[in-house]
């Protein structure tokens, strides 16, 4: 069944220290393949750290702020309008945000999430 509703009305979690997420698209609501999450982090927020999945595809759409992004140990700065990529396998994390913090966009499949810490 179609959904129609604002960013505030979803489902979200808050991690003091870290941010906020916003569970936008997901299987409570009937999907079956495709999740949407905005991610919003607090400005100068450490998480040193990376996983990957097995299985599921990302791509990340940068909305404001700005973040480094570890992946396959190569850091690159995410800044506004910047689109991600990540394949099954690949080993990523955001381990710091910029002082005005970082809000992203994330789709994801399959919805099973099959993440996987990497030791450092």
């Amino acid at each position: 069944m179609a959904q129609i509703f604002r960013v505030q009305e979803a489902p979200k979690t808050v991690v003091a220290g870290r941010g906020t997420t916003y569970r936008l698209i997901n299987e409570t609501m009937g999907a079956e393949r495709i999740g949407v999450m905005i991610i919003e982090l607090e400005p100068n927020m450490q998480a040193p750290g990376v996983h990957y999945h097995e299985q599921r595809e990302a791509a990340y759409l940068v909305v404001e702020g700005s973040a480094t992004l570890l992946l396959n140990g190569v850091e690159h700065q995410l800044t506004p309008n910047t689109v991600v990529f990540i394949p099954p396998g690949d080993h990523h994390g955001i381990i710091r945000t910029g002082n005005e913090g970082f809000k992203m966009v994330e789709v994801y499949a399959p919805l099973d999430p099959d993440r996987i810490e990497v030791e450092s």
